[in-house]
């Protein structure tokens, strides 16, 4: 390989624009939760760092499938945020197939189980829209779904 190629090779790649990784991603979320027996109802935020937040190609993935994921340790009011959906990748930007669950301390101080919303199961009661918006940023992650306990929930989670 000639000095004046390897050159070329070494500028062409640094200057070729790089994705964000997946890993570690400074995070903040919203919820909202409703209608909920379980003692979880209400409004909770958080900042932090994902420990994934992205896309995940096939030959990457452990499904052999692409998905988007968000793994969110809280370390708050919000205890955990796990996410996945094999339908949000692509540039697709709409989902009604998803895995859900989420983890609060709720105003009493206790920590209620999860609040779980699987779409992709076919389970009734359990719907929901996933919506990405990508942006030069970052990304961000709504979810308004409904589970089959009746409980409600509202996520905004942006990862930069």
């Amino acid at each position: 390989m000639t000095p004046v190629l390897l050159i070329a090779l070494v500028s062409a790649s640094l200057a070729a624009p790089q994705s964000p990784s997946i890993y570690r991603r400074p995070t903040a979320a919203k919820i909202t939760i409703g209608g909920t027996p379980r003692d979880r109802a209400g409004d909770y935020n958080e900042t932090g760092v994902s420990a994934m937040c992205g896309e995940v190609a096939k030959e990457a993935s452990l499904t052999g499938e692409a998905s988007f994921i968000v793994e969110f340790p809280g370390a708050g009011k919000i205890t955990t945020i796990a996410f996945g959906s094999n339908q949000l990748v692509a540039n697709v930007t709409k989902a009604s197939k998803f895995r859900l669950s989420v983890g609060v301390i709720n105003a009493k101080g206790g920590q209620p189980p999860l609040f779980v919303l699987n779409t992709d199961t076919g389970q009734k009661g359990n719907s929901g829209v996933a919506t990405l918006i990508k942006g030069k940023n970052g990304v961000t992650l709504q979810v308004v779904g409904e589970n089959d306990m009746n409980e409600t929930i509202n996520l905004t989670l942006t990862c930069s």
